[in-house]
């Protein structure tokens, strides 16, 4: 049983239509299916809409002071979205970031590739995001290195996806097998508002 939701179309200034729909998931509460976000002046860049969303249509149990390693970090949008929920982010990325988030106390930047870090560092961390040019197998490639590593205890994902052809839709179901291997319960994939040729992939344990 979902929640009743007003929707109202204005067709004209004097002609509107007025109705209601059931909505049985988060993101048919949200006027068009986009997240409701408010950016800050001062938005790094486009990915911080990006995670806004994905946190919010997620719903994974995140929690103030939690960590979290995002994987191709640079400039610092997702990042700057991530701290402002109090959690504590360490961004991993060859390519410089942003000045703004380089000041923020709840962010660390450890310049370089995540393939050049030692796996055991990652057992500090609850939480694991990804956004890297690459196509989805790759993606999932570095990710399941450093999550199927012995010491690491991820209890979530947020992966981007990016689909250099629409094609690899086709190719959703293998993407989440993949990642139920890893031994997370859940899987979810979904093209948010904010993505352009990209989808993010969420999983839980």
């Amino acid at each position: 049983m979902g929640n009743r939701v007003l929707d109202i179309v204005l067709i004209e200034p004097h002609h509107w239509l007025v109705g209601w729909h059931t909505a049985d998931r988060l993101e048919a509460t949200w006027p068009g299916g986009v997240f409701p976000c408010r950016p800050p002046a001062d938005m790094i860049s486009r990915a911080y809409l990006k995670m806004a969303e994905a946190v919010a249509w997620s719903r994974l149990p995140m929690r103030p002071g939690d960590r979290i390693v995002e994987i191709g970090s640079a400039p610092g949008g997702a990042a700057q979205r991530l701290v402002e929920t109090g959690l504590q982010v360490v961004g991993i990325d060859p390519a410089e970031m942003d000045p703004l988030i380089l000041g923020h106390p709840g962010f660390e930047h450890w310049r370089g590739k995540s393939s050049a870090i030692k796996r055991r560092r990652y057992a500090q961390f609850r939480w694991l995001a990804a956004d890297m040019n690459v196509a989805p197998n790759y993606t999932l490639d570095a990710v399941g290195d450093i999550v199927q590593y012995p010491t690491s205890q991820f209890q979530g994902l947020i992966l981007t996806l990016k689909l250099s052809s629409y094609d690899l839709a086709q190719h959703f179901d293998a993407y989440r097998a993949r990642v139920h291997e890893w031994g997370f319960r859940r899987v979810d994939i979904r093209q948010l508002a904010f993505n352009r040729r990209e989808v993010c992939l969420v999983a839980e344990r």
